[in-house]
């Protein structure tokens, strides 16, 4: 079984991603105007890190395009690249 980069990072930074809001949701409650700028913040930090990375591995030549053009910003899917738009370079 092959181990697709991009898909491994994506998945491990969508679970970090999902217990930290959890927390925030814990603390401060999931209907408050703070939570939401928090939400709001760690998504947006989250995805732009993703995005940078993702970004060297392409100019390292370790990833490309998913051919489904999957986006970073859907989440989970069932696609090879686990929709994280990326797939290893074959």
């Amino acid at each position: 079984m092959k181990i697709e980069l991009a898909k491994l990072v994506f998945l491990m930074n969508l679970d970090i991603m999902k217990k930290i809001l959890d927390l925030g949701k814990y603390k401060l409650g999931k209907d408050s105007e703070d939570f939401i700028y928090y939400k709001q913040q760690v998504m947006e930090h989250t995805y732009n890190s993703l995005k940078k990375l993702f970004k060297q591995m392409v100019e390292e030549k370790l990833i490309e395009r998913c051919p489904k053009k999957c986006s970073l910003r859907n989440g989970y899917s069932k696609c090879e690249c686990g929709g994280s738009g990326w797939i290893n370079i074959k």
